[in-house]
């Protein structure tokens, strides 16, 4: 497969133009140019896996409702873009339905340039990932996998072997994330952006890894990390990422 190489990952896709977390914003993202989408995995009372964010729907939609104590068909209800169209009051408001992961899947399979990095929020949605990628006949290529958990990205290596890794941290002991790292092959290390530093990038390329930064989306902040020699983003304005890159 051609998948693109440029480190910039869609953080929930494209929000700077599509409500987070939702097809329109993923298929944003793909269209834009991103080498990866980043997403959030949660399930529903009747075991559906969502794309949320949060554990409720009360930051994106009309409602909060808590998605394990309600169905899938219920949360399909809702306009998870009423927070979207709050913030850009001045441009026509959009209607979107909650995502589920086999939604994503099937719009991703459509291309090959472009990957999808899930942040299991709740760590027994790995088997059924698992059970649903198989049974639709995904590559693991075409999807990856970034929490700050070990114990979750431990799961995800085991589960999916051929999946990239991308491993958040937050550098308190950098020599154990990095041994950590290196015994389960976790090919990025993802930094939260207070934490990271010229030596902390150093460090993690000494060992064969890339490093990346969470969330830069101010311009000076992405040239700032740019400089720093970062080459993973996650980031919620990746139109104007890439726009630097080209330049």
């Amino acid at each position: 497969m051609g998948f693109l190489k440029n480190g910039v990952t869609g953080h929930r896709g494209d929000p700077q133009h599509c409500p987070e977390n939702t097809i329109d914003s993923f298929a944003s993202a793909i269209t834009l140019g991103c080498d990866w989408v980043e997403t959030d995995l949660r399930l529903t009372k009747d075991g559906v896996i969502v794309l949320s964010h949060d554990d409720h729907t009360g930051c994106q939609a009309e409602k909060r409702l808590l998605l394990r104590e309600t169905d899938f068909s219920e949360l399909r209800k809702l306009n998870m873009a009423e927070f979207f169209n709050r913030v850009h009051f001045d441009r026509a408001p959009v209607q979107a339905q909650i995502a589920t992961l086999a939604e994503a899947l099937e719009l991703f399979r459509t291309q090959d340039k472009c990957r999808l990095s899930l942040q299991p929020k709740e760590p027994e949605t790995l088997p059924l990932v698992r059970k649903i990628v198989s049974d639709m006949g995904i590559p693991d290529e075409l999807i990856g996998f970034n929490d700050g958990v070990p114990e979750t990205v431990i799961t995800a290596r085991e589960l999916f072997p051929g999946s990239v890794v991308f491993y958040d941290i937050r550098p308190g002991n950098l020599d154990e994330e990095l041994g950590r790292a290196e015994k389960y092959r976790f090919q990025e290390l993802v930094v939260w952006e207070y934490g990271i530093t010229p030596e902390v990038v150093q460090r993690i390329k000494e060992r064969g890894m890339v490093p990346g930064v969470w969330t830069p989306n101010a311009p000076a902040e992405m040239d700032h990390f740019l400089n720093m020699g970062c080459e993973r983003f996650y980031t919620d304005f990746p139109a104007v990422l890439l726009e630097k890159l080209r330049k």
